[in-house]
């Protein structure tokens, strides 16, 4: 007799060798990885990692497409059992990726946090004192060192804000020197227009009042009495219009005069006003001069850290990272003075703008 094989029984053997095969190139596949990463890591041969990407990519490109075909061609037949091959590969897949972010995670995690600025030799100093050390000396040393962390971090904040803030102030005090300088320029402006107008609008009548005078002296000059009388009852009509008109002028000119008086005189007031600001800039400078100090302390300090880190006592190491913070604290301290002073400057500036503001109303 010829033995037959059941069609589900050969299914079953066929997947079965495919699981056995599948298992050991997901060994070689895992095996691979691997070395692709130490591979990435140590030499970075991007063309290398190109072609490897292009290989794996067409292998899965076929296993997707013979995982569809068998998933059909089981899926078919009575008593099929699930499709090994499509979850074998979900789980390579996941495998993968659980091992690449692992990687990532391992070569990214910094060994504590962010503490002073430290070349390569310090850096690996630093972490044999933290080898060395017991438990709670470590946690002390890895307070210390992020408190400085912190403290350099503010001073970096402190001097930013105080740059960004001194640019305004210095552009704003260009700004109110030359408004301060114009200060009711539009006001005398006007004034000084309306007497010119007045002026040219008075000119006829001047003129005729002052023929009329000269023609009086000419009747006078030959006696002749009735020409004189008309001239002089001329001249008579004529001259309180011109005392008017002369006294409107005189007005006129008068508040023009007043007008550039109280803008000598308020000009003067706010400039004092703006002048305010000086004993504060002087401040500033001092303050300066004190944050350059702290800054020398800061680095001093340092200094000694990294002589402590080489010699490995972490008692001694922890004394000057102790000193190392409180320098930092004292300079990032100067510099949120800096600041501070800067910030009233710009309240002097801002008092000065509502004073013109309200002189434009």
């Amino acid at each position: 007799m010829t033995a037959q094989v059941h069609p589900a029984g050969y299914i079953y053997q066929f997947n079965r060798r495919e699981q056995k095969r599948m298992q050991t190139g997901i060994v070689e596949d895992r095996s691979n990885h691997q070395a692709s990463l130490c591979s990435c890591l140590g030499q970075a041969r991007q063309s290398r990692s190109n072609e490897e990407n292009e290989e794996e990519q067409q292998i899965m490109d076929q296993f997707q497409k013979r995982s569809v075909r068998e998933h059909t061609l089981i899926g078919t037949r009575p008593g099929s059992r699930p499709n090994l091959r499509a979850n074998i590969w979900t789980r390579m897949s996941l495998g993968l990726i659980i091992m690449f972010s692992m990687s990532v995670i391992y070569y990214s995690s910094p060994a504590e946090g962010a503490g002073p600025e430290l070349g390569v030799t310090a850096q690996k100093a630093w972490e044999s004192v933290l080898s060395k050390a017991d438990s709670q000396t470590k946690l002390s040393l890895q307070r210390a060192y992020e408190n400085v962390g912190n403290w350099t971090t503010q001073e970096q904040s402190w001097e930013q804000k105080t740059k960004t803030l001194h640019a305004a102030n210095t552009s704003e005090l260009a700004r109110l020197r030359v408004e301060i300088r114009q200060t009711d320029d539009a006001k005398i402006a006007g004034l000084a227009e309306k007497v010119k107008q007045t002026e040219a609008r008075y000119e006829p009548l001047f003129a005729l009042y002052s023929s009329v005078n000269k023609q009086l002296d000419a009747a006078k000059a030959i006696k002749n009495k009735e020409w004189s009388a008309a001239i002089r009852t001329q001249a008579d009509t004529l001259k309180p219009v011109v005392q008017l008109a002369r006294e409107d002028i005189r007005f006129k000119k008068k508040e023009l005069a007043e007008a550039r008086k109280r803008k000598s005189t308020e000009v003067k007031r706010l400039r004092t006003v703006l002048a305010g600001a000086d004993p504060v800039k002087k401040q500033i400078q001092t303050g300066k001069k004190q944050a350059s100090l702290s800054r020398e302390r800061y680095s001093n300090a340092l200094q000694q850290f990294k002589q402590n880190t080489k010699q490995g006592q972490p008692s001694r190491v922890l004394s000057s990272l102790n000193a190392l913070a409180a320098a930092a604290e004292k300079w990032a301290g100067s510099k949120q003075h800096i600041y501070t002073l800067e910030q009233k400057v710009s309240a002097t500036y801002a008092n000065v703008r509502q004073e013109l503001a309200k002189r434009s109303k």
